[in-house]
């Protein structure tokens, strides 16, 4: 057998320089994103951040003084990774532990720096997350260039960055999503996926819905996805396509699985969590008695950043005054109080009358409910603001560009988990930009490849206008 000596050696080097690059993206993630979280002034916490603070406070505390009381502090309302999370660093820094005491109480003088801790390890998920883009990035567009613009583009937007000094459960929810977005890009460009891959997965996204519930769903939803892609992938068989389905599954129900049964046995509850779904989905439903032209006008005033100035300039206030927040007559103040208090009522008092709603507020009449949803999800849809606006405009051209390279297919597939998660957001609640954050992978690829692409057009024209005189 004859040995190419300089194939080899050529390997052995690209592979060097990918290592290099590799460690300059996470180097450049953490300072970067580090940064961003802890040298602008700490915001007080307010609403659902003091609530968290109150729990993770409480679950720390009783880490030390009286382990068991943690399992009934966790209760079955949050998922148990961002309290555990904040409560093992409280646990670990009494400055903390007291600072996440005075912010949960309404206005209490209290000293933000003991917050540090937290945010910086906040910060460090953060970066990890921007760094697994990053790879996921480069393993789908099979282009560094493309890979480092992509990076470049969520870094300048601080998309998660604005996260890590909040005390919220963005920072851990998005990193799983992170995790679960690289290890889905590594399957999706695998001929074989090993079976560590794929457990990972699981787990990954597993994680995710310990954080927010609501990724549950997408579990379900990649479960067909997975086994679909490994059906028509390269070597590609029912066998293997039923295996990879069973390690997805198997590694996401491995975590899963002790949490439910810890819900069922000490709370009576068969569900991963306890949540608080009518509620929301109410919220949600006062939106559907919008106007078919207040609908039509939310396209333009949910556009992000200038839309409502848009909106307002080129209409009367009669159809866009209820699409804002908090107008006493917006359809978001409209849900949580007197459309709340009326459902509620026509419900019988039920405590939970999410079948109620769900029959006689969206079965009933799903063609607005549909209709609303899809202007729910352009309002959803603008993460980062221009970034989000400028990479859905590329989308097309992105994957007409990954088409030509054999490679669209892959991605497409690549978006359906940001995108289902978009659309679920947009048919169960108002829809907030915060929930769909993860999108971001989308949209700075989109955008990083096509900007790629028009600056190599370009240098080939020049080149030939050059030869040519």
């Amino acid at each position: 057998m004859v040995i190419d000596v300089q194939s080899v050696s050529a390997t052995v080097r690209i592979l060097r320089q990918d290592r290099i690059q590799t460690a300059l993206a996470l180097g450049l993630c953490l300072v970067v994103v580090l940064a961003q979280t802890l040298i602008p002034d700490y915001r007080r916490p307010v609403a659902d951040a003091m609530q968290y603070a109150g729990t993770a406070a409480a679950v720390g505390e009783a880490l030390f003084t009286d382990p068991g009381r943690v399992n009934a502090l966790l209760g079955t309302y949050f998922g148990p990774v961002y309290p555990m999370f904040a409560g093992l660093a409280a646990a670990a820094d009494g400055d903390l532990l007291s600072a996440l005491e005075c912010v949960s109480h309404d206005g209490a003088v209290c000293n933000l720096d003991g917050l540090t801790i937290l945010f910086a390890l906040q910060g460090v998920l953060a970066a990890l997350t921007c760094f697994f883009l990053f790879l996921a990035a480069w393993r789908l567009a099979g282009d560094a260039r493309v890979a480092w613009l992509t990076l470049a583009i969520i870094l300048v937007s601080k998309t998660f960055a604005n996260y890590a000094s909040l005390i919220l459960t963005e920072s851990p929810t998005f990193f799983l999503v992170g995790l679960f977005t690289w290890l889905l890009a590594r399957l999706l460009t695998d001929d074989t996926p090993g079976r560590g891959l794929l457990i990972g997965a699981g787990l990954a996204l597993a994680g995710a819905a310990l954080a927010r519930p609501s990724y549950l769903y997408l579990i379900y939803f990649m479960v067909p996805v997975v086994a679909l892609w490994r059906r028509s992938g390269r070597n590609g068989t029912w066998r293997a396509a039923l295996v990879s389905t069973a390690l997805f599954a198997g590694g996401a129900a491995a975590l899963l699985g002790p949490w439910w049964l810890r819900n069922y046995l000490v709370f009576d509850l068969a569900a991963v969590s306890g949540g608080y779904g009518d509620r929301v989905l109410v919220e949600r439903l006062a939106y559907n008695l919008m106007t078919w032209r207040e609908w039509t006008v939310s396209f333009i005033y949910w556009l992000p950043d200038f839309g409502d100035s848009l909106a307002t300039a080129l209409f009367a206030e009669d159809l866009w005054k209820r699409l804002s927040w908090y107008h006493p007559d917006s359809f978001y103040m409209m849900g949580r109080g007197r459309f709340f208090a009326d459902l509620r009522q026509m419900s019988g008092g039920q405590d939970s009358p999410l079948g109620f709603l769900l029959r006689e507020y969206v079965g009933a009449d799903l063609g607005k409910h549909l209709a609303v949803t899809l202007s729910l999800a352009m309002r959803g849809q603008w993460v980062g603001k221009y970034v989000g606006l400028v990479g859905f405009l590329t989308l097309p051209a992105c994957i007409w560009i990954l088409h030509r390279r054999g490679r669209a297919g892959r991605f497409l597939v690549f978006c359906l988990p940001p995108y289902f998660m978009l659309g679920l957001y947009a048919f169960v609640s108002v829809n907030v930009v915060r929930y769909n954050e993860p999108l971001i992978a989308v949209f700075a690829l989109s955008g990083a490849t096509v900007i790629v692409h028009l600056a190599d057009r370009g240098r080939q024209r020049l080149r030939r206008t050059r030869e040519r005189t």
